[in-house]
């Protein structure tokens, strides 16, 4: 009996957010999510802060944990957007919003505080503008 191992037809998918969330580097194709998870992480921290050393340990490691959920999203999100394939956005996209939305209520991070949300559709031509 052959037991090799069968993988699933189709394309597999590869935007990048496991191997960010495994390494904490960024896709080299997907440059422009680090200026967006450091500006993010800056208004966290004058959310909660207003400065980073006003911040707990545990408030730091529930950011730190917040902005790398962040950065897989945005990595799914940017290669949704770039294919036009909302497959990419499965049931595990909803968990991960769920656990980031979690984790910002965790530090009390309240819902205007994402008035300055980017949609990620908007990030390639935003880019453009800037260079």
């Amino acid at each position: 009996m052959d037991k090799t191992l069968r993988l699933p037809s189709g394309r597999r998918q590869r935007h990048g957010g496991y191997s960010y969330m495994k390494t904490g580097e960024v896709p080299k194709d997907k440059l422009e999510i680090e200026r967006y998870l450091s500006g993010l992480r800056q208004g966290y921290i004058q959310d909660i802060g207003p400065l980073e050393e006003d911040l707990t340990t545990g408030q730091l490691l529930l950011l730190n944990k917040l902005i790398t959920l962040e950065g897989c999203q945005r990595c799914v999100e940017i290669q949704a957007a770039r294919d036009g394939n909302l497959r990419t956005l499965d049931e595990r996209y909803n968990a991960r919003n769920n656990q980031i939305i979690k984790l910002a209520l965790s530090l009390g991070i309240k819902e205007n505080s994402h008035d300055k949300f980017i949609p990620p559709w908007k990030i390639p031509e935003r880019e453009a503008e800037t260079t």
